[in-house]
């Protein structure tokens, strides 16, 4: 059995500078049991100290729903220690009809979420030891409600409290396996109230005895209070959680927030940023690892599916996620699905396939100071090569055939090109498209200011205006549909009409517009909407099956009524600095 959320891949990337851990990170983790016995908090952690001041802007305060909690820029005290076990176990121990769904409390500064369960225990013969065989007597079977918590800052973003309130019900799901499996809830629980009562008698005798000692001894004898701990820790650190609960059932969870991150100070990273990138994949998208073949499919869960491992052996920066499809034997929305997971878990990035003809710009936000850790870290991967000078090659937007050496491999395996992948991979440079804009305008060609104008030059040049009037064109298409273009010329011809009178002129003073198949051509793309600035080259070259050299002859002869704009995708610059 496996949770996840939703993905069984696992990030192998390293957790960079993060800029809101005020937010993402819980300040405790707490289990909570209540039953016929009583409730009980069975288990915390950190159990040493708790909160202290956390330094919070004035945005902070505004973002909040709560006018009332003030402007002031102080320190917004975080001090769990207010919270007594007894306390926190009648908080948290929630009648039986809450259970199954969210659970959330707010008190103070701090926001509380969790998802607390009804499950039955006991009546179990089997033992609790991950299956091995035992000879316990049957329990009488009972119910008990487990509520594990999550301890938020109040005025973390609601994106965050939902993705810890998906944790612990992930987490809930597990123990509910596992204890209708082999009872091991229970014989957890049985151990944490054992020494819970034996400490207790402790500090009966000996008031000096630390009150947390108790939930030392826990996790030192429970693999429940381990797992608990290295789900805190896990979220903290890198955001990412990989464990095995009872050595059975596997967890995997993602925190976003976490995992993407930004170079710029106080930038936030919305999950939503996600989902557009997955809604916008198209099948001449390409996916960029972020980490080595071998060590991402090492950490891939022994369940995985075999189609993630066949993609990733046959994953190549300069194939599409349509050649993807073909070379691994998937169809195109598996392909979409597993680059979806990878994406998600921060395992791989959206990029267009590596190309010579790929234009390539310093990313917004970079750190550019010297001898930084980003830095230290190229040169010890690409000897002798200096991160500040190869990132100023790319101050303007630049083609990637202008950077290879004329006898340089061209493969993948160059160091040029692994210089590119590293640099891509950091999220240091950013890809930059050819987006063309139909802009006709009789001010704008520069020819002309008014029509008189234009026809005045059309009389002094008449060799350069080869159509210059409405009938002349009209007994162009007439020749041209009695060769055998008919049904296309028709199109265009309805194309053109449809255009404004300024328009047609403009049209009517190129002289490639006498040659059909540019002609043709031209008003296709207008009828398509591919010359209104949201397409870039390389998506209608793929739309529209055409080949680049032949695109970019037509934005040569139609230059006076065609402006190109270099810009990023916007599906790839959502994980980009703004």
């Amino acid at each position: 059995m496996t949770a996840t959320n939703p993905a069984p891949a696992h990030s192998t990337s390293e957790a960079p500078f993060r800029l809101t851990d005020s937010e993402t990170n819980p300040m405790c983790i707490y289990l909570v049991k209540n039953d016929s016995k009583g409730d009980k908090l069975l288990f915390r952690y950190p159990f040493h100290s708790f909160g202290g001041p956390v330094k919070v802007s004035l945005n902070d305060h505004k973002r909040s729903l709560h006018k009332d909690a003030g402007l002031e820029k102080t320190a917004r005290p975080h001090d769990l220690t207010i919270f007594t076990d007894d306390v926190i176990s009648s908080l948290f121990a929630v009648k039986m009809e809450l259970c199954d769904r969210k659970f959330e409390l707010k008190v103070n500064n701090v926001r509380f979420i969790g998802h607390p369960m009804q499950l039955q225990t006991g009546g179990n013969e089997s033992n609790s030891g991950g299956g091995e065989g035992g000879n316990k007597k049957p329990q009488s079977p009972s119910i008990i409600m487990i509520n594990i918590v999550f301890a938020l800052d109040a005025f973390a973003r609601r994106q965050i409290s939902n993705c810890y309130y998906d944790l612990s019900k992930i987490l809930g799901v597990a123990l509910r396996h596992e204890e209708k499996r082999c009872a091991y809830l229970s014989s957890q629980i049985k151990d944490m109230l054992y020494i819970h009562d034996t400490m207790a008698n402790e500090c009966d005798l000996d008031s000096s005895t630390d009150n947390n000692k108790h939930f030392e001894k826990i996790l030192e004898t429970s693999s429940l209070a381990l797992d608990l701990k290295s789900v805190f820790e896990g979220v903290v650190t890198n955001g990412l959680i990989k464990l095995k609960v009872n050595d059975w059932v596997d967890v995997s969870f993602c925190l976003p927030h976490k995992v993407h991150h930004f170079y710029r100070d106080g930038q936030y990273f919305e999950p939503e940023s996600i989902n557009k990138c997955l809604k916008g994949l198209r099948p001449y998208h390409g996916l960029l690892l972020m980490a080595e073949r071998k060590v991402l499919l090492d950490n891939l869960p022994q369940d995985s599916s075999p189609s993630i491992v066949r993609l990733i052996n046959m994953y190549n920066p300069v194939k599409s996620l349509e050649t993807l499809s073909a070379d691994s034997d998937l169809t195109l929305a598996q392909v979409f699905n597993i680059a979806g997971h990878l994406i998600y878990w921060g395992d791989a990035i959206v990029i267009f396939p590596l190309s010579e003809t790929n234009m390539y710009a310093i990313a917004p936000n970079v750190p550019t100071e010297r001898n930084n850790k980003f830095a230290k870290k190229f040169e010890k991967r690409f000897p002798g090569q200096k991160l500040l000078e190869v990132m100023s090659e790319f101050s303007f937007p630049t083609s990637l055939q202008y950077k290879m050496c004329p006898i340089e491999d061209k493969s993948s395996g160059s160091t040029t090109i692994q210089m590119l992948i590293w640099l891509l991979q950091h999220k240091m440079l950013l890809q930059y498209h050819t987006y063309v804009y139909f802009m006709p305008s009789s001010k704008g060609l520069g020819y002309y200011n008014d029509e008189s104008e234009f026809h005045d030059y059309n009389n002094k040049h008449p060799s350069e205006a080869p159509m210059t009037t409405y009938q002349t064109l009209s007994e162009n298409w007439l020749q041209l549909s009695s060769g055998g273009y008919s049904s296309s010329m028709s199109s265009a011809e309805e194309m053109f009409h449809s255009l404004d009178e300024d328009e047609q002129i403009a049209l009517m003073h190129i002289p490639a517009s006498a040659n059909p198949d540019d002609f043709r051509l031209l008003m296709r793309l207008l009828k398509q909407g591919y010359l209104s600035g949201e397409h870039h080259l390389e998506e209608i070259m793929y739309l529209e099956n055409i080949r680049r050299s032949e695109l970019l002859k037509l934005l040569d002869k139609f230059k006076d009524v065609l402006v190109t704009v270099e810009m990023e995708d916007p599906i790839i610059s959502n994980f980009y600095s703004h």
